[in-house]
């Protein structure tokens, strides 16, 4: 594979590198409407043995970001026999900086009557590549497989209980079976296959209001879903029948007919938000060649920040005013690789289903980049330049890992830095991925982004003096400059809590250099 000599700076345009738009968006639509798409639970308070469905279910959802149109929900359970059948399509397009991208996320489901899972199949196809689920539940486990990247992955998940599915029907049901009232608490872990994860949801029925649907008001409670940090609503009428959903960051669902769902995407080309610029956060000055700077002073207004990883590192939080450092070193070389794989940064080192560093096809790379070269801060430098260099800029939306991202060759800033994480830790470098805000200097807008980023563990050549540093194979930056604010470290299944920042966060630029 031969490396360009000559490439355009990334940073000279609001590139694919400034939205983490499978972590943050696509993702997020996807579990944010998960009340209309897909939930699973271990166990709800009170059981759901009472809830029977003796007939077909069908419901329609439309989606909207700033009360426009960007896809529709189709969920349908029948039962048969012992058993329910259960599918789901989900169709999102989105303007991504004048670009339409589609995302098309397929489900199916065979369930018990107490609709605990017998098996599960999910599907996601987008711009990115095919992502696939396949769940197979067991009384102490649920056995999963992972297409991406042309690899199965096979996961094990232990539970205490076969899990159940949790579908907007059937928490509307159950809501109304309890006896809905104003003050009413449920609480219940969920099961989400996207990310592999399970987690509690808790849900507080807040009181009554009027909510127009069809041109008519209808009397619904007002229920609030607390899950992974964020909180989002929803509307349930008095017969127990979710018919609305809005979060914080802009979105909504509502119930619609057939026709008109599947009149949305076709009505709605030309109008929807370039959702890159509707998330952009702007800042009340500019910050002049950001991608020099090495001292940045901000005050975070507006949003919540709890659950964030602000403070630490090149990073110093007190109260909401937050200084990011441009880190410094004062030795000459780095450790020679591998690091240790033992102690507190053995989990990363460690492959995970997204970061595929124990692949044939990353280890050869990597080491192929490396070459003859020890020394971890010119290895780091190596890899960042090439990731920048080999894979092109491109505003894909998907579920992002390092093989699927070195055989399509681009992406955005998500998609580099999965990449450059499998090949690092390949090599034995300690790397972690990042997300948050970084300035852009497109003078588009005077404001943050969000991003993705890498940090890496530097220390001297007697593994001394540790510390983790930033690094940015969008840009090509070893260091990353100071207007890189990171807000949570972790990978997909740990991004969730970015949600209760879009739409919401507000950055009072005081002070860089």
């Amino acid at each position: 594979m031969k490396e360009k000599e000559i490439k355009p700076r990334k940073t000279d345009r609001l590139s694919a590198g400034f939205f983490v738009f499978g972590i943050i968006v696509s993702l997020s639509w996807l579990v944010i409407f998960g009340g209309y798409f897909l939930k699973q639970k271990p166990k709800l308070a009170g059981g759901l043995e009472d809830v029977r469905f003796t007939h077909r279910v069908e419901r329609w959802f439309g989606f909207y970001q700033a009360d426009l149109p960007i896809g529709y929900n189709h969920l349908l359970i029948q039962p048969r026999g012992n058993e329910y059948f259960l599918t789901n399509e989900m169709v999102l397009k989105m303007n991504l900086l004048g670009e339409v991208s589609e995302i098309r996320l397929f489900m199916k489901a065979v369930l018990n009557l107490d609709w605990t899972i017998k098996q599960l199949w999910l599907e996601l196809n987008s711009s990115g590549g095919v992502f696939s689920v396949w769940v197979n539940a067991y009384s102490d486990r649920l056995d999963i497989v992972l297409r991406t990247g042309g690899q199965k992955i096979e996961r094990e998940i232990p539970i205490q209980s076969p899990p159940y599915l949790y579908t907007e029907p059937v928490i509307g049901e159950k809501l109304r079976q309890a006896g809905i009232k104003t003050g009413m608490k449920i609480s219940f872990p969920v099961f989400e296959p996207l990310t592999q994860t399970v987690s509690y949801v808790n849900l507080l029925v807040e009181g009554k209001e009027l909510v127009e649907l069809n041109g008519k008001k209808i009397s619904a409670y007002k229920v609030s879903e607390s899950w992974q940090g964020q909180t989002e609503y929803l509307w349930v009428s008095e017969e127990g029948e979710i018919i609305k959903e809005w979060h914080p960051a802009g979105f909504s669902a509502i119930k619609i007919s057939k026709d008109e769902a599947l009149s949305l995407l076709s009505s709605s080309s030309g109008l929807s938000p370039d959702l890159i610029s509707a998330f952009a956060v702007q800042t009340d000055r500019w910050i002049e060649n950001p991608r020099q700077v090495k001292y940045l002073k901000v005050k975070l207004e507006g949003a919540r920040l709890d659950g964030l990883d602000l403070n630490g590192d090149n990073q110093k939080l007190r109260w909401r005013v937050l200084e990011v450092f441009l880190p410094e070193w004062n030795f000459s070389e780095g450790y020679k690789i591998p690091f240790p794989s033992t102690g507190k940064l053995k989990n990363y080192l460690e492959p995970t289903w997204q970061v595929q560093s124990d692949s044939p096809e990353i280890i050869s790379l990597a080491k192929k980049i490396a070459g003859d070269e020890k020394d971890c801060l010119k290895v780091v430098a190596k890899l960042v330049r090439w990731v920048s260099f080999n894979i092109e800029d491109a505003l894909v939306v998907s579920i992002p890992s390092a093989l699927e991202v070195l055989r399509q060759k681009k992406g955005a800033c998500k998609e580099h830095t999965v990449l450059f994480t499998a090949l690092a830790r390949s090599l034995g470098i300690p790397t972690r991925i990042v997300s948050g805000l970084v300035y852009s200097d497109a003078y588009l807008i005077k404001g943050f982004y969000y991003h993705s980023w890498a940090e890496v563990w530097i220390a001297d050549k007697n593994r001394e003096n540790g510390r983790w540093v930033a690094v940015d194979p969008t840009f090509n930056q070893f260091p990353a400059d100071a207007t890189h604010i990171r807000l949570k470290i972790g990978e997909l299944k740990d991004m969730m809590p970015l949600m209760q920042v879009v739409g919401q966060i507000k950055v009072r630029v005081m002070e860089y250099q």
